[in-house]
């Protein structure tokens, strides 16, 4: 298998969400189908595999993955020209679900959201070139603090911000007319996201805060993740020195329940849920 630098990268890569950690790989997949008309079609794809077990080891909660992969290894044909029609998928049903939002955002526009989903930055990016008048409210989601990030950016596209720590979130979402984050895995009966979103969620419903998902069908399966194992991380995030009797927990990601979400919308389409929390077809 060949060594890209890129994609080492992509293997460390913490902040990024699942759709651009996707589009990155598809990328390193198109560079290595181009540099290898030498190999064999069963080559390619044995290599492909090996690229495979590699990120979905680094990222074993981004259900991006192993559809792309199952999608790769049905289909045959010019593997840039499938990577091609995915990725072009992709891009029109994030397009229809951001357009979809956008009716929501202008009866709430208000937004608060949380962790840095990029479905969710361009429904607001699209909003304010759109001349709605939304402002946006989110927490510093530490310890990465994917929402500073967010906050930097939007500010640099003049939409106003109001940041606050993640201890003040109660307060962040009690002045805000809706809610909105995105989702790496989603199925009937609920999600994956950054952890603080279950409690982003939960604060939304008591307060009668409407909250939406957003997302695309390429992040559907059929069931919640079973191995939680690799959601580990760097304890010096939390604390620098290692302290006796101090035992440090970071996890990055958590399942959540859709019981008190107003909706999801996916692919363009607004879906809501049964009253067993589960997701209507």
């Amino acid at each position: 298998m060949k060594y890209y630098p890129e994609f080492e990268a992509l293997l460390m890569e913490q902040e990024a969400g699942a759709t651009t950690l996707l589009f990155k790989y598809i990328n390193v997949l198109k560079r290595f189908f181009t540099e290898s008309e030498d190999l064999t079609y069963d080559e390619k794809k044995e290599n492909m595999n090996e690229f495979y077990k590699m990120v979905i080891k680094a990222h074993p909660l981004v259900a991006i993955f192993p559809n792309i992969n199952k999608y790769l290894m049905e289909n045959k044909g010019n593997m840039i020209n499938l990577l091609d029609a995915f990725e072009e998928k992709i891009n029109t049903n994030i397009e229809a679900t951001v357009n979809k939002s956008l009716e929501l955002i202008k009866k709430h526009n208000k937004v608060f959201t949380f962790s840095h989903s990029s479905i969710v930055r361009k429904a607001i990016m699209n909003a304010s070139r759109e001349n709605i008048p939304i402002s946006v409210s989110l927490t510093e989601a530490r310890p990465v603090c994917e929402g500073t990030a967010l906050a930097k950016y939007l500010s640099t596209i003049n939409v106003p911000v109001s940041l606050y720590t993640d201890a003040a979130m109660e307060l962040a979402i009690d002045s805000s007319d809706m809610v909105l984050v995105g989702t790496d895995w989603y199925w009937n009966g609920g999600f994956v996201n950054k952890i603080g979103t279950h409690s982003a969620l939960r604060i939304a419903y008591e307060r009668e805060v409407p909250s939406y998902i957003l997302v695309d069908s390429s992040k559907l399966m059929e069931n919640a993740p079973s191995d939680w194992s690799k959601d580990v991380h760097d304890t010096t995030n939390i604390l620098k020195e290692l302290k006796e009797n101090i035992t440090i927990f970071n996890p990055f990601f958590e399942s959540i329940w859709y019981r008190g979400v107003s909706g999801i919308i996916i692919d363009g389409q607004l879906k809501t849920f049964d009253k067993n929390g589960k997701l209507e077809v």
